[in-house]
């Protein structure tokens, strides 16, 4: 039923999970934070590509948007890229010029080592990891980054991450994934539901106020429109499953992302549509923007401690 395949990629390398009899697949780039590139689901016997990835080895080093990237230690921004954990202060590197933050972690463009593939009659899967050693100033502290993708029979991709603290003191972590939806056309003709109970309201800076609003928009099935949205929501953290749906009334198919929520999972949620309004990011995050400074939903990692969570799409 399932298969496991590399394809070159100009100087990088796709790995895809196929499903031979429904011809579902996904594919991911190791050499690039293990990015989650391609999506392809069946609904009644029609597949439909969901993710808005990179077309070419180019635009994926490129890395507009960081489509598909995996946000470690930090999804979103740090603010001016300063930080202080334990009574010491750090900094991070600047790569969002315009604003002067650091964004989206560190390890979105590293090479990641496969090092597990599994098949059975429910599922396929790889597993990689990454060693981050601590080179970088900013963020001194070792971990193991473990990322294992499945292709599900029945119930479409699942994603799960594990960070395991390798150093010798308590390390801040955070996580996230950044993939980007399409369906029939822009975003303005499709439908949308949050699973949150707030919205986090931020200066012009992107930064958080410390002001929650209560969710009243998009509280259920609601069309996008003209909406603008590059917007973070706290999800209550309660155990179980919150899913963000995408209805596509063209297609009539649902997208649906879900993600873990609970203690250390992803309470979140990133929402972000580009000028191009061609596709629509959904970005579980466990935690809120500028974490390492308001420290909200900022995990504390003892030595040899670990956290685990997973996320993932369906089509209905």
């Amino acid at each position: 039923m399932f298969k496991i395949v590399e394809e070159p990629f100009g100087d990088f390398t796709k790995i895809k999970i196929v499903n031979s009899d429904t011809k579902e697949y996904i594919s991911i780039v190791p050499e690039f934070g293990g990015n989650v590139n391609e999506i392809v689901l069946e609904k009644e016997d029609k597949l439909y590509s969901i993710l808005d990835g990179y077309q070419t080895p180019l635009e994926i080093a490129e890395h507009d948007y960081f489509k598909g990237a995996k946000l470690i230690p930090f999804p979103n921004r740090i603010k001016d890229g300063k930080y202080s954990f334990k009574g010491r202060s750090y900094q991070l590197p600047i790569n969002e010029p315009d604003e002067n933050h650091a964004i989206h972690g560190l390890i979105w463009d590293k090479n990641l080592t496969l090092t597990e593939k599994e098949i059975n009659d429910k599922y396929a899967s790889v597993k990689f990891e990454y060693l981050y050693d601590g080179i970088i100033p900013g963020y001194p502290f070792r971990m193991k980054v473990t990322a294992t993708y499945s292709l599900l029979s029945t119930n479409g991709f699942k994603y799960t991450t594990e960070i395991v603290n390798l150093d010798n003191c308590e390390i801040p972590v955070g996580d996230g994934w950044h993939p980007y939806f399409k369906a029939s056309g822009k975003v303005d003709e499709l439908m949308l539901k949050i699973p949150a109970k707030y919205q986090i309201e931020v200066a012009p800076c992107m930064i958080p106020t410390g002001v929650k609003i209560p969710v009243d928009s998009f509280i259920q099935l609601t069309k996008i429109c003209d909406t603008e949205f590059d917007t973070g929501f706290i999800i209550e953290a309660q155990e179980g499953v919150a899913t963000t749906e995408i209805y596509d009334p063209v297609y009539d198919i649902h997208i649906n992302v879900w993600q873990e929520i609970g203690k250390w999972r992803y309470n979140y949620l990133q929402i972000y549509i580009p000028p191009s309004r061609k596709s629509i990011a959904i970005e579980p995050m466990t935690c809120s923007i500028d974490a390492f400074n308001n420290k909200e939903g900022l995990i504390a990692l003892a030595p040899g401690q670990s956290v685990k969570a997973s996320c993932g799409v369906k089509l209905e």
